[in-house]
């Protein structure tokens, strides 16, 4: 990008910052002085926020929707916000598809493929979808990455960085750790636009779950695979809360849902991180399959250990086992001794448990107990190590689907197998 695109987009950055807080402060101003509810000022905060999101473009999109993955970090308001975020923008033209075809593999994707659509079944922020046939008769989706985006994405992750030290200045919002905030932000964004990792996380997850009938990943082309492409199975389904459409069994699924985020967890330490309705499909087959697998989370032995022992305080009313666990599983910067106040953090820890404590484990519901302790985590500001959020999250939201499948189903007892391996879990009921 030359000197002068970067400079037209510094100011135009600049720009919709100034007027969006200007939008903001009018608006606030309006409702301050008509007596609106605090609650109100915060929903026009959000929209303001979200707004600012979507006029910068895609990457500030992707890192808006990677935020609200961080309940930790930001209030109930602004996640809310930041959960609307879609990345549904118009296609680029066809012929940016051909040229990356050849710039990747040498030939025009009409000579690699018997037919291929020229109109997206899809397009998002980062990449569009193409359906098409092999020769061999195998229909595909072709993802195909958007042009230039990598030289955007750069440029806005410098302008990031350099808030983030900005903010890093100024003691109140130091302990949040900005910089390394935009650093983590900044990964997952790189993550989802090279598609080879993608590939290899499918790969992955293709053999994690090779023995399990009931769940699908969709297949690769290898051979048409690369940085800016990826050619995959298409999968023929119905999205998973459209199951009245389906003749399969909801219950069936609520399980299949648990079992396959428990495994991940607790067995592979391999979690999907962007589980959300959009991404998981009911096959013909009646099969449940998985998509968008660019986002992930990884968990080593030692974590996982950490997490099911996280649990097991829970279940046991050891609120402050639980704190120590949650110190333990910081960034080095923040061990218990970095947090501003840990006698205080503990305190609210064991509050948490006693509000919870004697309650048996199926009328506990995983998503709410979730944020609750994220509330806590943001008001003492103790900054978890990121894949203990996104499990959570990542939970939190299986639930929520299995919940809608089957309003009984119960999560905790899904998971007493999985922490019997752990040969610490025993409780059947929390107290």
């Amino acid at each position: 990008m030359s000197t002068i695109r970067f400079a037209f987009r510094a100011l135009a950055i600049f720009a919709l910052v100034l007027f969006s807080l200007g939008r903001y402060f009018v608006g606030w101003l309006l409702m301050f002085v008509m007596f609106q509810p605090k609650v109100q000022r915060q929903e026009w905060f959000g929209r303001c926020f979200v707004g600012l999101f979507r006029a910068l473009g895609a990457t500030f999109v992707k890192v808006g929707q990677i935020m609200s993955t961080r309940p930790d970090l930001f209030p109930p308001h602004v996640i809310h916000a930041l959960e609307t975020l879609q990345d549904n923008v118009g296609p680029f033209a066809y012929a940016h598809v051909q040229r990356t075809f050849v710039d990747e593999f040498g030939k025009l994707p009409e000579e690699l493929f018997a037919e291929i659509s020229p109109v997206p079944i899809a397009s998002a922020s980062v990449a569009q979808v193409h359906k098409a046939r092999m020769h061999d008769g195998r229909i595909v989706a072709v993802k195909v990455r958007r042009p230039k985006l990598e030289e955007i994405v750069a440029f806005d992750l410098k302008v990031m960085r350099g808030v983030g030290h900005i903010l890093s200045l100024l003691p109140s919002i130091k302990l949040l750790a900005p910089a390394e905030s935009v650093e983590e932000f900044g990964r997952g964004i790189l993550m989802q636009l090279d598609f080879t990792i993608e590939a290899k996380n499918n790969r992955r997850f293709v053999e994690n779950f090779k023995g399990d009938r009931d769940v699908l990943f969709p297949g690769l082309v290898d051979e048409l695979c690369s940085e800016r492409v990826l050619t995959m199975e298409f999968i023929d389904g119905t999205k998973v809360l459209n199951f009245r459409d389906t003749p399969s069994d909801p219950k069936r699924l609520a399980g299949i849902g648990f079992r396959v985020m428990l495994k991940m967890v607790f067995e592979d330490g391999f979690v999907h991180a962007d589980l959300h309705p959009g991404n998981i499909f009911i096959t013909r087959d009646d099969r449940v399959a998985i998509l968008d697998l660019g986002l992930v989370g990884e968990l080593d032995a030692t974590h996982r250990s950490g997490f099911a022992r996280y649990f097991a305080a829970w279940a046991q009313g050891d609120g402050r086992t639980m704190a120590r666990l949650m110190a333990d599983m910081s960034p080095s910067r923040h061990t218990k001794k970095g947090i501003p106040d840990f006698a205080g953090f503990e305190g609210a820890v064991v509050a948490f448990v006693q509000k919870y404590y004697g309650k048996r484990l199926g009328e506990v519901q995983i998503s709410l107990v979730f944020m609750d302790m994220m509330n806590i985590l943001r008001k003492y500001r103790v900054r978890v190590n990121p894949t203990f959020t996104l499990v959570n999250i990542a939970i939190a939201v299986t639930e929520g689907i299995g919940k809608q499948l089957d309003p009984d189903v119960d999560l905790m007892a899904a998971a007493l197998p999985f922490f019997a391996k752990f040969n610490f879990f025993a409780p059947e009921a929390v107290g």
